[in-house]
């Protein structure tokens, strides 16, 4: 199974992953309407694109009352005509990778295996990549990063 990796270390926040997710979802350069986001810690100096981690134990399908949210194999799918707009979705998703842009809930769903966001990176810092032993422990290391980072600002 391939996933969508960061690497932060190599990010530039030049925001072209959420410019091209934008114009391919919805046709206009709005990276407030990506589903990758890249945030900025002035602090620690550093860029991290947030999106989407497919989680295994999902809290945004927990939280769905109308199946609007649902795991198609190892994809968390959004079937917008189901949606209520209660947005418990975005308030449960640890990650903040579920945002909303003014009535629309924005996830990614990794453009069916084809992730857009990749191809504009113009530094690496995104991949999409199979699952290793050792990418998995590097991605864990990074949901641990992001976390703290979350809960110390």
């Amino acid at each position: 199974m391939k996933f969508l990796f960061s690497h932060p270390e190599k990010c530039t926040g030049c925001k072209q992953c959420s410019v091209a997710c934008s114009l391919v979802k919805f046709g206009e350069c709005n990276p407030k309407k990506a589903a990758i986001t890249v945030v900025r810690d002035e602090f620690e100096r550093f860029e991290l694109p947030v999106f989407c981690f497919q989680c295994d134990d999902a809290p945004c399908l927990s939280a769905c009352s109308t199946g609007a949210l649902y795991r198609d194999g190892r994809i968390v799918e959004f079937d917008k005509d189901k949606c209520i707009g209660c947005r418990l979705c975005v308030v449960v998703c640890p990650f903040s990778a579920i945002t909303t842009f003014r009535d629309e809930i924005i996830k990614c769903d990794l453009c069916n295996g084809d992730p857009t966001c990749v191809k504009y990176c113009a530094t690496g810092a995104l991949t999409y990549d199979d699952e290793l032993k050792e990418s998995s422990k590097r991605r864990m290391e990074y949901v641990k990063r992001f976390l703290e980072s979350k809960s110390s600002g």
